[in-house]
């Protein structure tokens, strides 16, 4: 179902469309289109958004229907069945004319100057393979926890506007990109339900993709994450990596730099050996054990032995996925 609201005549002429998949969390998607109704400079009159809910049960689609309606600009949303942020992705592309497009997850809470950020940008930046990503910064309010500080990204953190940064940092948590470059390579992958946004940006690079970084266009992150959280982070990292690497093992030097390390596929050092002997499936309840009691008294303390449970987590899964036999070999 295709629902266009408050859709107004000049819709079809917007210069950017917003696309942000959503499921299951409306109170977090109706923040992120409030903020994006923020917006200030030209960005209002030149944009839309497009949201498509993933299958959501919380009553996500009528929310966002009904809060749309109240919105400055063109909002269009869709309803599909579960099939994963990527066929979101790809659902919400088919529903816009915009030249531009811009992704954000629905946890990116847009700062006022997001959207003409990236518009500026893009006329700084015109050709087709140029594409800009926009920071994400841990929300303020309340301050982040342990693990918040972890999943955050802090390379970017002391990058100066306009740095190429690399096909790979394609993420899709506050990136934008020509739609004529993104369609002609079909959309995202539908099959991968992590580091999706990294594996399309690797087609993308056949067209010469560069990556320039905006740091004024800046989204907030809105997502509290408890120890359980941040685990199955590493649990699907590693399951989609292995995937990948089944799918296009002529990538295998990216993906090993992108943590595929795997006794199966002759990729893990004799580093990550050393440390699956001291973190296994058998120890880690017992280093669990020592990082919370050493977040109890400093989380700087905790968050060196959060990272090695996390990657010895990541490695345990990329071999457990490497040893699935694939689909098309299952009975």
């Amino acid at each position: 179902m295709t629902i266009d609201v408050n859709v107004a005549g000049s819709a079809s002429r917007a210069d950017i469309a917003v696309i942000v998949p959503t499921y299951n969390r409306k109170a977090v998607v109706l923040r992120c289109i409030g903020a994006l109704a923020g917006q200030v400079g030209d960005a209002i009159g030149r944009m839309e958004v497009v949201i498509v809910d993933d299958g959501s049960a919380d009553g996500t689609f009528d929310a966002v229907q009904s809060e749309g309606a109240r919105l400055p600009f063109a909002v269009r949303v869709a309803r599909q069945r579960n099939a994963g942020a990527n066929a979101a992705r790809n659902r919400a592309m088919t529903m816009t004319g915009a030249p531009l497009l811009l992704f954000l997850n629905d946890d990116s809470i847009a700062e006022p100057g997001l959207v003409a950020e990236h518009l500026r940008q893009h006329a700084v930046h015109p050709g087709e393979a140029e594409a800009v990503l926009g920071a994400l910064a841990p929300m303020d309010d309340p301050p982040p926890g342990l693990f918040e500080v972890m999943h955050h990204d802090h390379r970017f953190d002391a990058l100066a506007e306009g740095t190429e940064v690399g096909w790979s940092a394609f993420y899709t948590y506050n990136v934008s990109a020509k739609a004529a470059l993104l369609r002609r390579h079909g959309g995202f992958d539908e099959a991968l339900r992590w580091h999706e946004d990294i594996e399309f940006s690797a087609r993308l690079r056949t067209d010469g993709l560069k990556v320039y970084f905006a740091p004024a266009a800046t989204a907030k992150h809105l997502h509290p994450m408890g120890e359980a959280d941040w685990l199955r982070i590493a649990d699907r990292e590693g399951k989609a990596l292995a995937a990948w690497a089944r799918r296009q093992p002529g990538m295998r030097e990216e993906l090993v730099a992108l943590g595929l390390q795997s006794r199966q596929l002759g990729t893990r050092s004799m580093r990550h050996a050393a440390a699956d002997l001291v973190i296994n499936s058998l120890t880690e309840p017992c280093w669990l054990g020592f990082a919370r009691g050493a977040s109890r008294v400093s989380h700087r303390a905790a968050a060196p032995v959060y990272r090695k449970l996390f990657q010895a987590r990541k490695r345990r899964a990329i071999e457990a996925a490497l040893a699935e036999k694939p689909p098309a070999e299952l009975p």
